[in-house]
């Protein structure tokens, strides 16, 4: 990319091109000799281009360049100025970039943090429920089990076993919430 910088703008190159521009106007009366007063302030200066009406190619071909020099200066004046902004713009999408990604950071934190809350609270839960199970007062405690009955197995066998106790209880009155085994009471030998 060359490094041109802009050319600046003169109040010359503008009045020049329309001194160009405004001196081929045709005047009201027809001819710039015969406008009046008013129309010749209108066209500018009186044409330097010699005695025929038409404009010679080196007229031509130097207001061509003046034309050419004043947008090239515009374009690049303008092309920095875009260039300028595109630059700002980009910097705040990067700031931008960065904030979010921090967001997403924390929140992912956050997210990683209440799944372990929520195990934490389910698992706490779990041992209340067990706890209160455990100490309340319509809770039955049964002795002299067999070792050889599978953890498992026990419910089913404390229901055979309350059949046989108790056979005129009906079927559908036999309801165990849970049943497992306890620590042997304090004081009782082995047997």
């Amino acid at each position: 990319m060359s490094s041109h910088k802009p050319a600046k703008k003169s109040h010359r190159d503008a009045t020049s091109v329309a001194d160009m521009l405004t001196s081929q106007r045709p005047s009201a009366g027809g001819t710039p000799a015969e406008a009046s007063p008013s129309d010749m302030d209108l066209m500018g200066p009186a044409p330097t281009m010699g005695a025929s009406s038409e404009p010679s190619s080196s007229a031509i071909l130097h207001f061509l360049a003046e034309v050419k020099g004043y947008l090239e200066s515009e374009i690049m004046c303008t092309a920095a100025e875009v260039k300028t902004e595109i630059t700002a713009i980009g910097a705040r999408i990067t700031e931008v970039e960065h904030r979010v990604a921090r967001m997403v950071s924390a929140q992912n934190s956050n997210a990683t943090l209440t799944n372990t809350l929520q195990h934490r609270i389910t698992d706490l839960e779990i041992e209340l429920e067990d706890v209160s199970n455990r100490s309340r007062c319509n809770n039955l405690r049964m002795r002299g089990l067999p070792e050889s009955v599978e953890e498992a197995d026990v419910e089913s066998t404390l229901v055979q076993c309350f059949r046989k106790s108790l056979p005129d209880i009906l079927e559908h009155v036999w309801l165990v919430d849970r049943a497992h085994r306890a620590p042997r009471a304090r004081g009782l030998k082995n047997s």
